[in-house]
């Protein structure tokens, strides 16, 4: 079950990182966004969404795809850490708790993320 739970994981953070990619503005991970009232404008100036209410202009503003860029390379990080403590041998259950429980629950912690994906697991809930 880890090993599908990781490969769950990895999917999504594929699709997060193709869409922030196709939202960037520039090359190499798009610019940063900032909510100048009323608009969501990247650094160039290009408006990225109009009339916008504050409380949604600084949220699309804060997460921005370099930002999201930024987030998906973290949590592969946290995965190839994974990757490498288990070396591939990790069991699904862990009841004694250790290290190989932490790093099991800490990848079903950061895959909670997409509780609501069709795909998702209830017995991957945290």
């Amino acid at each position: 079950m880890a090993d599908e739970l990781v490969t769950f994981l990895r999917d999504r953070l594929e699709e997060d990182d193709e869409t922030a990619r196709k939202a960037t503005v520039r090359r190499r991970g798009g610019e940063a966004w900032s909510y100048d009232p009323p608009a969501v404008r990247a650094q160039s100036g290009m408006v990225i969404a109009e009339r916008i209410v504050p409380v949604l202009g600084e949220h699309i503003a804060g997460h921005d795809p370099a930002r999201a860029l930024a987030e998906v390379e973290a949590k592969r990080r946290i995965i190839r850490a994974h990757d490498k403590w288990c070396q591939g041998e990790c069991e699904a259950e862990y009841p004694d708790g250790g290290f190989d429980a932490a790093y099991y629950w800490s990848i079903k912690s950061l895959a909670a993320a997409y509780g609501d994906h069709p795909a998702y697991r209830e017995e991957w809930r945290p």
